[in-house]
């Protein structure tokens, strides 16, 4: 009877713990494994101009590098680029004014492709895509989620923007 008493106990004070501190039950917390930088993020590369475009294409261009920060790895639709001079590959996304989308620059003949965790690539986009007020959000999911979910609408949408004020400020447009 006694061990019965010392074994509820027990458990009670074990169950309590457990409901005090959660967090120590789940495993360890997700950790980005650059410190001090969110999870997926766009960083400026270089801005200038193409030696040697596509006809069409415009010659002002500005670099960004989507960075993978996390320890998955993630989604995103990405198609060829016509030469190196223009990044590591073309990814789409969306062109953003005060908020609102003016244009959606999606792809006709794309991968979906997975960046592993902790890399990044460097993709280009006319310099005109980021002008005064202005901004682009390229869309990702994560490793883990179903595509065929993704792209029903049955698990979220992730975002990663890129805004012009990011720009240094004696390069930005003001039109």
């Amino acid at each position: 009877m006694r061990a019965l008493i010392i074994i509820v106990v027990s458990l009670i004070t074990f169950v309590a713990y457990a409901a005090q501190h959660p967090a120590a039950h789940i495993g360890p917390k997700v950790q980005h494994l650059k410190k001090g930088q969110m999870s997926v993020y766009i960083t400026l590369e270089r801005m200038g101009e193409l030696k040697a475009p596509d006809p069409g294409d415009d010659k002002d261009r500005v670099w960004l590098r989507f960075h993978n920060n996390t320890r998955w790895p993630l989604r995103l639709d990405m198609g060829a680029v016509p030469s190196a001079e223009y990044g590591t590959a073309e990814l789409f996304f969306d062109g953003l004014k005060n908020g609102e989308i003016v244009f959606r620059n999606r792809c006709h003949a794309c991968t979906t492709n997975l960046l592993a965790a902790g890399r990044s690539l460097v993709f280009s986009l006319p310099r005109s895509d980021l002008g005064e007020n202005r901004s682009i959000r390229v869309r990702f999911s994560y490793g883990w989620e179903d595509w065929d979910d993704v792209t029903a609408g049955r698990e979220p949408e992730h975002y990663v923007y890129f805004y012009s004020s990011q720009l240094p400020k004696s390069r930005q447009l003001s039109k």
